[in-house]
């Protein structure tokens, strides 16, 4: 029996604020998982001030493939209150850029000479944030550039993977390729520098066509460096009130209402304690990919099937990731008894859908 095709898992979950109690993290989590599971780091600018060693270490010996590092949340991702936070700073500013190449530094160290890898990253800023769109599209070649000169110099194959999201200046697939083209990215694309991150779960609040993202991208001939795995709950006419109690205070839950095919976009679930209780109704609260319902809600599973069918189509394969880091705030009844047995039931489910299409 041929063996199933592996996702990895994202280690945004892990609440850990140094490189030794990721390590650590990341050890204990993985005794559940399939040997040799790939895995994607994520790395704080304070992380970065470390050596990495500890890392290269624990791949080494575990022979756990690396996926990349998620470079989207810069600072901490699991304080009380992180909310809009996360976006900050944005690429029109200095830092962000400084960080990202510091990233690139650190994954390509990771991943030694002939080492491939990505870096997922914030999709320009939060649109209610005061964000210089020309500024952060020059920073954005300045970091591909010096993304390029890091992989030169270390024999690594690097990109840089911007992940559209509910909420922010680039927030679908379709969004992302104008804004490549409109600021004459388009060569950075091509060569395969610049790249897309997509996310099931942005998708599915978006309400946009898992295939028609993948269409656009390839039409404007920007590679998919990263899939993310993820799941929304979502109501559809009936359990709003069961919606709303999902709300929490630390990250952003981005909602969209979907009524006769007109979308409405709020900005936090919370903010949608008043509406009319009606239509579709989706939520940016990342959901165990493995279950099709949370509670009495549905989830917006079936668009994690569509995207993995889409881009079994194309002449590549991206990397897969499955990307639930809410355990922390989901009920109970959505938890197994370790992180790790959660983690390991969405692997399953995830290898299984990839089977399925031939992956």
């Amino acid at each position: 029996m041929p063996d199933l095709p592996q996702a990895g898992w994202c280690a945004n979950v892990l609440a850990v604020d140094s490189i030794v109690e990721m390590v650590a993290a990341i050890e204990a989590t993985s005794a559940a998982l399939p040997p040799k599971t790939p895995v994607g780091l994520w790395l704080t600018e304070t992380m970065l001030e470390e050596s990495v060693q500890p890392l290269q270490q624990w791949l080494r010996q575990s022979g756990c493939p690396l996926i990349g590092v998620n470079a989207f949340p810069q600072g901490t991702f699991h304080e009380p209150i992180v909310k809009d936070a996360v976006y900050i700073p944005d690429w029109s500013m200095q830092e962000r850029l400084d960080y990202t190449v510091d990233a690139a530094a650190a994954l390509s160290e990771l991943l030694g000479r002939k080492g491939e890898g990505g870096l997922t990253t914030v999709p320009i800023g939060w649109s209610a944030h005061d964000i210089d769109i020309h500024a952060a599209a020059d920073n954005i070649r300045l970091a591909c550039e010096e993304i390029e000169k890091i992989a030169d110099a270390t024999g690594t194959h690097l990109h840089l993977a911007i992940e559209p999201e509910p909420g922010c200046i680039l927030q679908t697939a379709s969004e992302l390729a104008g804004f490549i083209l409109n600021h004459e990215l388009d060569d950075l694309a091509r060569r395969g520098l610049l790249r897309a991150c997509l996310d099931a779960c942005h998708l599915a609040v978006m309400h946009e066509s898992p295939a028609e993202a993948i269409a656009t991208l390839g039409h404007a001939d920007v590679s998919i460096g990263r899939l993310q795995l993820s799941s929304a709950p979502e109501a559809r006419g009936e359990h709003y009130d069961e919606l709303l109690a999902l709300a929490e205070p630390r990250w952003m839950h981005q909602t969209s209402i979907d009524r006769d095919s007109t979308l409405t976009l709020v900005d936090d679930l919370p903010d949608a304690q008043n509406l009319d209780r009606s239509g579709t109704w989706r939520t940016h609260l990342h959901v165990p990919i493995h279950l099709e319902h949370i509670g009495p809600l549905r989830t917006t599973q079936r668009a994690i099937a569509e995207l993995l069918t889409a881009a079994a189509a194309l002449p590549y394969r991206p990397v897969v990731e499955v990307e639930t880091y809410a355990w922390s705030v989901l009920p109970d009844s959505a938890r197994r008894s370790t992180l790790g047995d959660d983690i390991a039931s969405e692997l399953r489910w995830a290898a299984a859908r990839m089977q399925e299409v031939n992956w």
